[in-house]
């Protein structure tokens, strides 16, 4: 993907970007973000970001950017999903989305099966590292740090760090979840603009904004936002720090791949029998859009045992994959779901030549078409 211009913008800014979108027409709703509330407290929750739908500039007072790009959306949700579930996917209204790197292949995806209309998207991309998981329940045991004292977070190489009201920072030993560990994956496929804080120090107050399209750029001047030219002392810590980081989800992918590999089918089997059918990973998969799910249906009527479900799952998702990482993120007997899944992509790509989620144009090789020319190519 292209781009055409790089920016620092104040992160306290960003919303200015969706309320002109709704300002100017160029969508109808935007799905943005907002960090949960407890109804006996009336305090937030920083952990725990759902998406949802503004129609109105003034729905936008803020936005949890560095939430959403630590920890993502809670639990099944994504942007992609809500979207397709929430939004018609896009099929009968222009809707901006703030998306995720796997987010953007989603939609590709999505495009392909005709429950996204991409034209009538615009596409705020996050450039990351991944995410991390259950972060509230992990920090239960950090006795020195006061979690309603936190006012940003960034994920570093030494895990998760915070900012404090203070002004001083606290590092704990959080990483990212395993699937985004072995990610090479970080860039988005699609978008007008994107924004990362990769290379950017968590007590800046800027934020990296990347520009793409003529759309992007448009929106952009209307917003009003004040840039900053990208200096080239900040363009290299950003260019350098993402290429260190994929060459180290390179060696991990390998690793954890090479392991999977030299098990068993027995053993493989032997974890899928750990399944509950608890239909999480169904639930969470951005890319699965039937609405009738007939492993939900098999199961109910106890028609079908747990490896199964898993496998006829598996196959049914496997080809149009885009690395996500949500069922094994959500499953509640980590199943080895990410790593199942990305061992198959290595194969269709090597076979096939063909990775969900890279281009629009690709054609799935599951397809009638795709069977068809190759059943040409072999008369």
């Amino acid at each position: 993907m292209d781009t055409k211009a790089e920016y620092l913008i104040k992160e306290t800014d960003f919303p200015e970007l969706l309320k002109a979108l709704l300002k100017g027409g160029t969508v109808d709703k935007v799905i943005g973000a907002e960090a949960k509330v407890s109804r006996k407290t009336g305090e937030e929750d920083r952990f725990s970001i759902s998406p949802v739908l503004w129609e109105k500039p003034e729905d936008i007072e803020k936005f949890p950017l560095s939430n959403l790009i630590a920890y993502g959306f809670s639990r099944t949700d994504s942007a992609s999903k809500f979207l397709h579930e929430k939004a018609n996917g896009a099929k009968d209204g222009k809707i901006a989305l703030v998306a995720r790197p796997c987010d953007t292949r989603a939609l590709i995806e999505l495009n392909k099966l005709r429950q996204v209309n991409l034209d009538n998207l615009f596409i705020i991309a996050l450039e990351d590292r991944g995410i991390t998981l259950n972060v509230s329940r992990e920090l239960r045991s950090e006795k020195e740090l006061d979690t309603s004292k936190i006012v940003k977070e960034k994920i570093t190489d030494d895990g998760l760090l915070f900012m404090l009201e203070d002004g001083k920072t606290k590092q704990v030993d959080i990483d990212v979840a395993d699937n985004c560990a072995r990610c090479v994956r970080k860039d988005p496929v699609i978008a007008d603009l994107s924004v990362t804080d990769i290379g950017i120090p968590i007590d800046s107050e800027d934020v990296i904004l990347k520009v793409h399209t003529n759309k992007g750029a448009d929106l952009l001047e209307a917003s009003g936002v004040k840039t900053q030219d990208l200096s080239d002392d900040i363009k290299s810590s950003h260019e350098e720090k993402m290429d260190e980081i994929i060459k180290t989800a390179e060696e991990r992918r390998a690793k954890d791949l090479a392991e999977w590999e030299a098990l068993s089918q027995e053993e493989k089997i032997e974890q899928l029998k750990k399944c509950t059918m608890c239909g999480m990973c169904i639930r969470a998969c951005p890319v699965c859009y039937c609405v009738d799910c007939i492993l939900q249906k098999k199961r109910k009527d106890k028609a079908i045992d747990n490896v199964t479900y898993q496998l006829t799952r598996i196959a049914h998702d496997a080809d149009r994959c885009v690395e996500c990482g949500s069922c094994a993120n959500n499953c509640p007997m980590d199943l080895p779901l990410s790593l199942i899944f990305q061992s198959l992509n290595e194969k269709f790509e090597e076979k096939f030549k063909y990775k969900a989620g890279e281009s629009t144009e690709d054609l799935p090789f599951r397809s009638a078409k795709a069977i068809k020319e190759m059943e040409l190519e072999k008369a």
